[in-house]
């Protein structure tokens, strides 16, 4: 299981501050959160800050970027107010 953690818009609107998914990849687990909780569409998903271990994910594969149990993500949204 991969553990993914929101922040900003993402941890309001799904009202939780972690999931736990079974995912093979970033393209897969953001098809797997849009299915399952419908407030974002995948596209609108894609527009993410996203972290695996700590790395941003633009520095790995990006969408392609393989995940194994015990991974880490974090998902941000990509504009925040102050």
């Amino acid at each position: 299981m991969v553990k993914v953690e929101f922040f900003g818009i993402y941890r309001l609107s799904y009202k939780m501050s972690s999931w736990e998914v079974d995912a093979h990849s970033i393209s897969d687990l953001l098809k797997k959160l849009s299915k399952k909780f419908p407030v974002f569409t995948y596209k609108e998903l894609k527009n993410s800050v996203i972290m695996v271990n700590d790395v941003n994910f633009l520095h790995l594969k990006k969408y392609k970027t393989k995940l194994c149990d015990g991974d880490s993500v974090f998902i941000m949204s990509p504009a925040s107010g102050g």
